[in-house]
């Protein structure tokens, strides 16, 4: 009991540090830092977290120089390193899960679905309700599948990457964040590939037809059967695109720094 009041510093400073980490994770995490969460929800996710990690990364932490706790200026820095790590995890999980509403996206403009003659006020100009719906199937999928807890062992994890109190490696970050985005849009592509092949070829056969026919108003006969077939056939691939998003998010986060990767 007379060593408390010397280990309440140390204590609070290990938990600060943590709290700095893991909540900028949870802000930026798909699942965690969805917008339509509540944000006292969020805080209270990141306070619980933080004081389930902190004991086992306390060895980690406690390692920090004396002069960086000792030095104002270089406990702002320490903190500022600590929030970046955890947006850097959060985010490329992030990007990564991004690759369905790419696909979503690339979906709607194929299919007729997404149009920029006629923008929808609500959606905004370059959203569709297609995409919107990916939006909001990521966290549902995210946290019933079991995915949230890769990138919360990669942050317990990434103690051993990134140690506190040391510089950061910002190239290798910077060339894994450009990584990740182009990793995400080559999976959106992949996903939506059944209908970018059939959005190509249906102008194509039109374009026959106006040639056969050309007193027939192919657009105005042709347009309601690609928005209905457009439909049917994201019904019918829904699932399949989603179980194939989740194998796919399986193994990206799998390499996420601090985690190995696993076959």
């Amino acid at each position: 009991m007379n060593d408390f009041p010397v280990l309440l510093p140390t204590l609070c400073y290990v938990f600060v540090l943590t709290l700095c980490r893991v909540s900028a994770l949870i802000m930026t995490a798909p699942g965690f830092g969805e917008t339509s969460s509540p944000m006292i929800v969020r805080a209270g996710i990141a306070l619980t977290v933080s004081l389930l990690v902190m004991p086992i990364v306390q060895t980690h932490l406690s390692s920090v120089p004396a002069p960086v706790l000792a030095n104002p200026a270089l406990l702002i820095i320490t903190i500022g390193e600590e929030l970046l790590i955890g947006i850097f995890i959060g985010l490329i999980a992030r990007l990564l899960s991004m690759s369905l509403v790419i696909a979503m996206q690339l979906i709607s403009t194929f299919t007729g679905l997404a149009s920029v003659l006629q923008p929808d006020p609500d959606l905004g100009a370059s959203s569709t309700a297609i995409s919107h719906l990916a939006s909001f199937l990521i966290p549902v999928l995210f946290l019933t599948t079991g995915l949230y807890i890769l990138p919360l062992a990669a942050l317990t994890g990434s103690y051993d990457v990134f140690p506190p109190g040391r510089p950061l490696l910002l190239d290798d970050m910077a060339k894994a964040i450009v990584t990740t985005t182009a990793l995400s849009f080559k999976l959106g592509f992949q996903y939506a590939a059944p209908f970018v092949l059939i959005g190509t070829l249906w102008p194509a056969l039109l374009g026959v037809l106006n040639r056969l026919m050309p007193s027939i108003q192919v657009y105005g006969i042709a347009m309601p059967a690609q928005l209905l077939g457009g439909v049917l056939l994201i019904a019918l691939l829904i699932q399949v695109i989603t179980g194939v998003w989740q194998e796919r998010m399986q193994e990206t986060l799998s390499a996420l720094p601090g985690l190995h990767a696993r076959p």
